[in-house]
């Protein structure tokens, strides 16, 4: 367990979460499938620091919770990507 894997995991999540409403209120406005797909890539993101948090936590998680630094790190470049994809400006 490794505080670094810990708040790493955490961010992802954090992240993921917030670039996920952005997506679903413009998908729900615009029945747009691309946003519904940002949106649905955003929560599989969630879930996967999620699970990856709980894997670094002392409370005895199952085996499959575990991470490496390379691909939280290569998750994390992943989640940045997205979220520049949302608040990048529109050409006019």
């Amino acid at each position: 367990m490794g505080l670094l894997e810990l708040f790493v995991a955490v961010l992802i999540a954090g992240i993921s979460c917030i670039n996920l409403a952005l997506p679903a209120l413009v998908w729900r406005r615009s029945g747009d499938a691309r946003f519904l797909l940002l949106a649905g890539a955003n929560l599989v993101l969630v879930l996967l620091g999620a699970v990856w948090a709980w894997g670094q936590l002392p409370v005895g998680p199952p085996a499959w919770t575990g991470v490496t630094r390379v691909s939280l790190g290569l998750v994390l470049l992943v989640t940045l990507l997205l979220l520049a994809s949302t608040l990048w400006p529109r050409r006019a």
